[in-house]
């Protein structure tokens, strides 16, 4: 996994966390500092908050790599896209400017390469709608890009015993004293509705037809624990704890999407969007329906609602369902008809199996742990032979 930052963090901040914590962190990190000189630590609680909650989300993370420079987002991007390295990548930072078409050119390199790329959505409740301020005049470049997954937050709540998952609502400090701070969202004036957006009503939630509209998902974004500023802790808000948590996230699910195809999942909103338009959107997601990113600028500016909202997006995963929805685990068959035979050089067993699942099924054949040659795709159910073929006697245990 990849961060980018525009400072530098204390080591020593992320080894009490994992302490303070109870576990063990046996992610390695690697600082790749860019440009002229690194950039200084004033901003370090950012960076602690990334490391942290990325290796709590994904802890078998096999490197976790902190790309730092002071402040040059082009950079920074073509150096993580360059390098290609890390699958999954987070960016809890904004910066000045509308869309740059070089950017961009980066994001689908990445997406081409199968990079998956995950941007906070500002913490700075709803937009205004004009140029590229939100409401607190902050700048959002490119939370708007229509190559990335922009990620809302959340406040959650655990059942009685802390373990499990109670609801969600939209994050928003504005509604207890904090003027215009929650979950960022809005329509973008930049970048035309892409096509995986289409398929969403917005007829309930006031978003645009003809816009980009943000954010696509979101996560936990409010009492985040957090060791920062070389031995502070306390809890944190904001988007940005919940980009790197999805970042972590798609982590898992690259995880299954190597083992079961060798591939990862890249670019997600097209999948994301399909998955929420059809049946299985209650399985994969939890729809946040109360709450609203409205601030002290943006009066009725949003409400979540049903389905997709300007607060949160689609909602949050569910965990495994979400995993196996994107990254279908695959499924063993054991073939007993029969369940060994003796094959002498040059004589061909043949056996057959029926394989059922959604349509499109992937399937590969197995031979004492190494793939054969018949593997394919499959449409629906079906059946399929393959024939071996011994060189010298042996006996063929089929599984």
């Amino acid at each position: 996994m990849g961060l980018l930052e525009f400072s530098q963090y204390y080591q020593a901040d992320i080894t009490s966390y994992f302490n303070n914590i109870g576990l063990t962190n046996n992610v390695p990190l690697v600082d790749v500092e860019i440009g002229h000189g690194p950039p200084f630590a004033g901003n370090n609680s950012e960076v602690a908050l990334d490391i942290e909650v990325a290796i709590a989300m994904a802890p078998g993370l096999s490197q976790l790599i902190v790309y730092e420079i002071r402040n040059d987002p082009t950079s920074i991007l073509n150096k993580m896209a360059t390098d290609n390295l890390a699958k999954q990548l987070s960016c809890s930072w904004s910066w000045s400017g509308g869309p740059s078409t070089t950017i961009d050119g980066i994001f689908k390199q990445m997406a081409a390469q199968g990079q998956s790329f995950f941007q906070a959505s500002g913490d700075s409740d709803a937009y205004t709608g004009t140029q590229t301020l939100d409401n607190s005049g902050q700048n959002t470049a490119p939370v708007d890009s229509t190559n990335l997954t922009c990620v809302g937050g959340t406040t959650l709540a655990m059942n009685g015993s802390g373990v499990s998952w109670s609801s969600e609502t939209v994050w928003n400090w504005n509604n207890s004293g904090n003027p215009n701070v929650g979950s960022g969202g809005g329509t973008s004036v930049y970048y035309k509705i892409p096509y995986w957006q289409t398929n969403v009503s917005m007829a309930a939630n006031s978003g645009s037809t003809t816009f980009r509209n943000i954010p696509d998902v979101a996560l936990t974004a409010d009492d985040v624990y957090v060791t920062y500023n070389n031995g502070s802790a306390g809890g944190f808000g904001g988007t940005s704890c919940a980009a790197p948590l999805w970042a972590g996230f798609c982590a898992l699910v690259n995880q299954q999407s190597v083992a079961t195809s060798g591939t990862t999942v890249g670019f997600l909103n097209p999948a994301l969007y399909a998955i929420a338009s059809g049946t299985n959107y209650a399985n994969c997601f939890h729809d946040t329906t109360t709450g609203d990113n409205i601030g002290a600028n943006t009066p009725g500016l949003f409400n979540a609602v049903s389905g997709y909202d300007l607060a949160t997006g689609l909602g949050t995963p569910t965990g495994t369902n979400l995993i196996n929805a994107l990254a279908p685990p695959l499924l063993a068959y054991f073939l007993t008809q029969p369940s060994s035979r003796i094959v002498t050089n040059g004589t061909s067993l043949s056996f057959n199996t029926t394989i059922t699942g959604p349509s499109p099924l992937s399937y590969r054949w197995l031979f004492n742990g190494t793939n054969l040659p018949a593997g394919g795709n499959v449409s629906g159910t079906t059946s399929n032979i393959l024939s071996i073929t011994a060189a010298t006697t042996t006996k063929v245990v089929m599984k």
